[in-house]
């Protein structure tokens, strides 16, 4: 079931994205994570890992705030085993979901709670993102945004992959990749993102490259974007010593941390293609 499931997820994925987890090895990852994962947990992380991103492209082309509400509101319905009026493929992703956690919460996965908790305080994080659409953003406004993202991300990711991990460890670990994740990101989507009003780019460095955000290839993009690879890098070169560092004193999740590793480098790789 959790292969079907997965099947279906990626053809309501855009073709984009879809090229993307090709092209730079989350695919094989993915894949590598269905064998690692078992019944509850595997189905869990598809929906985790695509149903999210399809709301997530299909909120950031329409700004829907609404859809937001909806999608939460079923996620708990899903949860606490109510009947839903489902009318879109996106709503029973979610419903399946909120149904799935359930279950796992019931068998005794201590963290299907955390999971569901996490999927919530995203999408009011994504609120956030949505009101900042053509604003203008400084360094540590924009840093911030990118930490409680990719934090959020990162955290449902890990409650499955690795979940005899400490709190504290693995919030260490889905801070630092976190944010890493979403620099990558930004810098991989500038364009993309700037065409719906999003401005991945600081008021700092909008100043520094001489860049208009009436065209983002006005001013010296090129230096821009080569000096934000060079810190995309330092920040993975930190990251990977954190996680070496946890896994010495927790050798028994290594397998799941190096799986997220390997998705968390799969961006770096994407971000260095754009020099």
């Amino acid at each position: 079931m959790s292969n079907s499931i997965e099947r279906g997820l990626l053809e309501d994925i855009l073709e984009t994205r879809k090229s993307e987890m090709d092209k730079y090895g989350r695919t094989k990852t993915y894949d590598q994570i269905s064998m690692f994962l078992q019944e509850d947990r595997q189905i869990s992380f598809s929906l985790v890992n695509h149903a999210l991103a399809i709301i997530d492209d299909q909120v950031d082309t329409n700004g829907n705030e609404e859809q937001l509400s909806k999608v939460k509101a079923i996620l708990e319905q899903g949860f606490q085993g109510q009947e839903v009026e489902i009318t879109e493929t996106w709503e029973r992703n979610i419903y399946k979901l909120g149904q799935t956690l359930s279950r796992l919460h019931e068998n005794g996965f201590v963290h299907a709670a955390g999971i569901f908790d996490e999927i919530i305080n995203y999408w009011e994080i994504e609120k956030q993102n949505l009101d900042r659409k053509g604003k203008v953003l400084s360094s540590v406004e924009l840093d911030d945004l990118s930490l409680k993202i990719g934090k959020s991300i990162g955290l449902q990711f890990l409650y499955l992959l690795c979940p005899d991990l400490d709190q504290e460890s693995r919030e260490s670990i889905a801070a630092s990749y976190g944010i890493a994740i979403k620099l990558a990101d930004n810098l991989s989507d500038l364009n993309e993102d700037f065409e719906q009003g999003y401005i991945n780019i600081s008021r700092e460095n909008i100043e520094k490259y001489h860049l208009n955000i009436t065209d983002i290839n006005a001013g010296d993009l090129h230096e821009y974007k080569k000096a934000e690879v060079g810190r995309i890098k330092k920040s993975y070169e930190e990251c990977d010593k954190i996680v070496d560092e946890i896994l010495e004193r927790h050798p028994s999740q290594k397998e799941g941390a190096i799986l997220f590793k390997d998705i968390a480098h799969s961006w770096l790789k994407q971000a260095s293609n754009e020099i």
